[in-house]
């Protein structure tokens, strides 16, 4: 995505909008989805429980929905004890859609996957599974929490820190309710058999970006895992010193020096030696020391219904992330949920893709019906294309953005607007405030270094770029990787030509 792009805004999933490519793939195949009924046709309510933290929404029966609501709370406050002592809570909202059943979740869902985690695109993390959570579904929740919990902390990660910290975390899975507390430090079997098992080089984990490496990942987060074990048993002063010097932005190799002298990779046979520590350290019986963390026994929330509108929303922004439906599928969500509400922001937008029209009358449309909706003031803003039309875009993106100011997405889209016109001065807050929302994006922390290196504020700019590969998925494609490696180099070459200009060496 480019520096500049818009976001979709929407409350439920915050993506991009429907992108011509994405469309072509949601009609190109015929696999009918099972089927679904909304509460208007006789299918089962949808409710949603809200707490400060935590969003949930779901056609799980009251007491079971209630539960789960709790169950995701402690965990997050557990993860938050957890990892920081004093630590701020990690910004905005977390949302969960919970499926009431695996028949009903898995036409949206990835392949094999039982359960996922959205925190990439430009708003508040996503979390989308069935309602019952096994285990190990509540470990990688902890998993993900604790990449949440990173990004509002650290200025720059590491991926072996990061994914380090997610594993060690996934003891956290062992919640059982009705407690006061839960424990961390568990080493994870499967993690442990495999550093044990398929060792990862110190040089080559330090080195590790998330993309494709020399082996599969799994051997890199077993071995980040022991990375960060050892060092909080067996170092945890250089650990906590690392940390806080990556917290405050310096970069990871000078943070790592600086915190290991001994382990300086510069310093010949220095990291092969804590190879050979790290091996030692695994063929050992692990440190299985835990430590209680206190966690709120029951959780209080605000609970509303869904509307059957909003349910239909809410399978047509997971579209895209289950298998194939075909046409004739979506032609139909489409047409039931502007059955409910003829003038819905997202249905509507959806109508226009599929039909190829002009989308501005449709976008005018939903915003006289619900004027108060921020998706359809993006709608509207994403619908005028046109250098003409530049200040009523301008106007839309602000008027969402006033309507949802702790969204990243729409924050961050008045920002990209502002720039594309040549007002990066404006842009800056804007910008500024995106990240804030949402550290872990790296469209928003691309957007923010474009702004900045707009500015001539190169060097501030190449550490946003920096943040903004760091917190790309280890699944995102290499056109994305080279897209920010490209800005990054661009940054490089604008603070050289600056330094030249002020008289200094080239």
């Amino acid at each position: 995505m480019a520096p500049g792009a818009a976001v979709g805004y929407d409350p439920l999933m915050r993506s991009p909008p429907l992108a011509c490519a994405v469309l072509a793939a949601l009609l190109a195949a015929c696999a009918a989805p099972s089927a679904f009924r909304c509460p208007a046709q006789g299918g089962p309510p949808w409710r949603e429980l809200s707490t400060d933290h935590l969003v949930l929404r779901t056609d799980l029966p009251a007491r079971e929905a209630s539960a789960l609501a709790g169950r995701l709370e402690r965990m997050r406050v557990a993860v938050g004890a957890a990892l920081f002592e004093g630590a701020p809570p990690a910004p905005g909202q977390v949302e969960v859609i919970a499926f009431r059943t695996a028949e009903e979740y898995r036409p949206f869902a990835p392949e094999g996957a039982a359960g996922y985690y959205l925190r990439y695109a430009g708003g508040p993390p996503r979390i989308v599974l069935s309602g019952a959570l096994q285990p190990w579904q509540r470990a990688l929740l902890a998993h993900e929490l604790t990449h949440h919990f990173l990004a509002s902390v650290f200025h720059r990660q590491p991926r072996w820190l990061a994914e380090g910290l997610a594993v060690y975390m996934e003891s956290l899975g062992d919640d059982a309710p009705g407690s006061a507390a839960v424990t961390v430090g568990a080493p994870p079997p499967a993690r442990l058999d495999r550093a044990r098992t398929r060792p990862v080089p110190v040089r080559e984990l330090l080195a590790w970006d998330g993309g494709p490496g020399l082996r599969p990942a799994l051997d890199y987060y077993a071995a980040s895992w022991v990375l960060v074990h050892w060092l909080a048993h067996r170092r945890p002063a250089a650990f906590a010193e690392l940390q806080r010097r990556l917290a405050a932005g310096a970069e990871p190799a000078a943070a790592w020096r600086a915190a290991l002298p001994e382990h300086d990779p510069d310093v010949p046979g220095a990291l092969e030696a804590l190879d050979d520590v790290l091996a030692e350290y695994v063929r050992a019986p692990i440190e299985t020391q835990r430590r209680m963390v206190e966690v709120p026994i029951a959780v209080g929330y605000f609970e509303r219904p869904v509307p059957p509108a909003e349910i239909h929303a809410i399978r047509l922004v997971l579209w895209q992330h289950g298998p194939d439906k075909g046409r004739a599928a979506l032609e139909r969500e489409v047409a039931e949920a502007l059955g409910e509400d003829a003038a819905h922001p997202i249905a509507l937008q959806f109508r226009a893709a599929l039909d190829g029209t002009d989308p501005a009358p449709l976008a005018r449309a939903a915003v006289a019906a619900h004027p108060d909706d921020p998706r359809a003031w993006t709608f509207l803003a994403t619908a005028l294309p046109s250098p003409d039309d530049a200040a009523a875009r301008e106007a839309a993106y602000r008027r969402a953005a006033e309507l949802a100011p702790r969204n990243a997405a729409a924050v961050h889209n008045l920002a990209a607007e502002l720039l594309a016109q040549g007002r990066s001065g404006e842009a800056l807050p804007h910008a500024r405030r995106a990240v804030k929302l949402a550290p872990w994006s790296p469209p928003v922390l691309a957007a923010y270094a474009a702004v900045l290196s707009d500015l001539g504020q190169c060097a501030a700019a190449l550490a946003a770029q920096r943040r903004a590969m760091e917190a790309l998925p280890e699944r995102a494609s290499a056109e994305s990787r080279a897209e920010l490696a490209a800005g990054l180099g661009a940054y490089k070459a604008q603070c050289r030509t600056g330094l030249r200009a002020a008289g200094g060496a080239p």
